[in-house]
């Protein structure tokens, strides 16, 4: 196919045998010739070029926001001049054009920004092959259907302050068992006093309950859902709590409306956790899995940043970011809960 400068030259040629044919054959040799001399090789070059090969290269998975290098690199028996085009999906951008290279002797690289959650597509290819001359182009498509899989962003939580305030605050002495009423000692939790019996005390003294110790690692459930228009901000959220809760020590489990991956510390956990975040969709938790959850993410339409709730506690993500998760006081328990057989309290 002739491009600009091949059409150009045709005019030109045209021009000049129509100038030869008024003025004479010298003329006709000294302007003409070379042009159609460069037209034939042109041609004959690009007839004679074969469709490259490619190998791609591309990350299988990555964080949104992030950078992702596709490295493209091509293999042909006659390298040649051109521009390459990579067509992405609409997660993926790239702020550049089309790159102009020689195909065959070396890889062509293109920085692409991943936009959105979920899979994203790479390709296809084209490559746009030009003769010496830039007379003629040829265009070759290469059909790849290369994906990347966007993880949800991971902010920086608050690790040791916020772990132990989901840990130890709310969540894991509803999982330890009833041993025994105590008196109480300086340093003990607010949460720990059974008021009910220490109310009995003529003292005055306060009863706490002691809980036998667990050998077996603690758990914690994270539930996450979020209406349209909200859903990258909770898988975020979710996202950077269950990393940082794992990075604890922590077995974790997160349910969404798409699925669940049920709690362990096991070292791919988080991936399995990031990719069940990754395809998140708008939508509810069944009421039965927001039950079992110790630590609740939402996403309502009227806050853009997600809520974080757990044990009767609520904040806003971007505070509990900041490290004030850790600073919350407990609840006060009511004075008229009914202690239960295993020295808690029905409220």
């Amino acid at each position: 196919m002739l491009t600009r400068r091949g059409a150009t030259f045709v005019a030109v040629g045209v021009a000049g045998f129509l100038l030869a044919w008024t003025f004479g054959a010298r003329s006709l040799n000294a302007v003409v010739g070379p042009i159609l001399v460069a037209l034939v090789v042109g041609y004959v070059q690009l007839k004679r070029t074969t469709h490259p090969g490619l190998d791609v290269s591309a990350p299988s998975v990555g964080s949104r926001e992030e950078e992702a290098t596709v490295a493209l690199d091509f293999t042909a028996p006659d390298p040649f001049a051109g521009t390459v085009e990579l067509e992405l999906g609409d997660g993926l951008e790239y702020d550049g054009g089309p790159k102009e290279t020689s195909i065959g002797e070396t890889a062509v690289e293109f920085d692409v920004r991943l936009a959105e959650r979920g899979e994203q597509s790479i390709g296809p290819v084209r490559v746009v092959a030009k003769d010496v001359f830039g007379l003629f182009d040829r265009t070759f498509t290469h059909q790849i259907r290369e994906t990347i899989l966007v993880f949800p962003r991971i902010e920086p939580v608050s690790g040791d302050t916020t772990v132990k305030a989901l840990e130890d605050s709310h969540v894991s002495a509803a999982r330890r068992e009833f041993e025994q009423l105590r008196e109480y000692r300086t340093g003990d939790p607010l949460r720990d006093v059974h008021w009910k019996s220490s109310a009995k005390r003529p003292t005055g003294e306060m009863l706490v309950r002691q809980f036998e110790a667990q050998e077996e690692s603690k758990r914690i459930e994270i539930a996450a859902d979020a209406d349209a228009g909200r859903v990258d901000s909770v898988a975020d959220a979710a996202a950077s709590i269950a990393s940082a809760l794992l990075d604890g020590g922590v077995s974790v489990g997160v349910t969404t409306p798409e699925g669940r991956v049920a709690p362990s510390g096991v070292p791919e956990q988080q991936t399995k956790i990031l990719t069940l975040l990754a395809r998140m969709e708008s939508g509810r938790v069944h009421e039965r899995e927001r039950a079992r959850a110790d630590v609740l993410v939402r996403g309502p339409t009227e806050r853009e940043s997600a809520e974080i709730e757990w044990g009767g506690d609520r904040m806003s993500f971007d505070r509990f970011v900041s490290g004030d998760g850790g600073t919350s006081a407990p609840e006060t328990p009511r004075a008229d809960g009914v202690a239960r057989a295993d020295g808690g309290e029905n409220r």
